[in-house]
């Protein structure tokens, strides 16, 4: 009886045993990702109460101890200036952050920005009661947290990039022959490393992440050319990263599922 047991359970150990060799291996995964998609160095002034152990590494001073701060590291830096929280959960945030503007003139014209700039897709617009304040659907919180995404992938809270987006151009629409804009490689290598890290554990290879640039946009060309909707950037980048290792993948999911498990989460 010991022997089935034992060879019942033996697939799974298996692959948990290969997800953390895997693991293993991509343990410096951290330095090529810092040099293939490096933080922004931003000037700084400040830093909130609280971040200081977490900011200090990765600051330097441009000279005398009234001279600005050079902060390269992953927290993000308000308006202000100064090193203010931890990188946002896009998903968990997205809401939070239209809840903080909902019903005012800023959130109106944030939500209107964000269509005018491609975040709702081509066309698209932020939904009524988005736009007064009562209730937002789900396309203005995918709209608010490809925009978070973007917020980290700069090192800076949102509100920020609002003023960048507005000199940005507008998106033009498919008909009369008008341009249509894709997402640039290097905003989707910042989402495509994100996935890869979280469903993978790993940073694409260079040949997988050209693959995965060319054919998003490429997806983005043929859903304009056809009046549709694109997927969201970050929905797309799931599904690319989902289809280049799915045995990977799958032993992420189960380790984490075990890990759960184990800790009675």
């Amino acid at each position: 009886m010991t022997d089935t047991a034992n060879q019942g359970t033996e697939p799974v150990d298996q692959d948990f045993a290969a997800m953390l060799k895997a693991a293993g291996q991509q343990q410096d995964d951290k330095n090529i990702l810092g040099k293939d998609f490096p933080y922004a160095t931003r000037t700084v002034t400040g830093i909130k109460p609280g971040l200081e152990q977490i900011a200090f590494p990765d600051i330097k001073r441009t000279g005398g101890v009234d001279r600005p701060m050079r902060y390269g590291g992953h927290l993000l830096v308000d308006q202000n200036g100064n090193i203010a929280r931890n990188p946002y959960d896009p998903v968990k945030e997205s809401r939070v952050e239209l809840t903080k503007i909902a019903g005012t003139a800023v959130g109106s014209s944030v939500l209107n920005l964000l269509a005018s700039r491609g975040y709702y897709g081509v066309n698209g617009k932020p939904s009524q009661s988005a736009l007064a304040g009562t209730r937002f659907e789900q396309k203005d919180l995918q709209a608010m947290e490809d925009l978070l995404y973007y917020a980290n992938s700069r090192g800076s809270t949102w509100e920020p990039l609002i003023a960048e987006l507005a000199v940005m151009p507008a998106v033009q629409g498919t008909g009369g022959g008008t341009r249509v804009r894709v997402t640039s490689a290097e905003d989707l290598g910042v989402y495509l490393r994100e996935e890869s890290f979280r469903q993978l554990g790993r940073n694409l290879t260079k040949s997988e992440l050209q693959q995965a640039i060319s054919n998003i946009q490429n997806q983005q060309r043929q859903r304009a050319a056809s009046a549709q909707d694109a997927p969201s950037v970050q929905t797309a980048a799931q599904m690319q990263v989902a289809g280049v290792d799915p045995n990977r993948a799958a032993a992420m999911r189960l380790g984490r599922a075990l890990e759960l498990l184990v800790s009675g989460q």
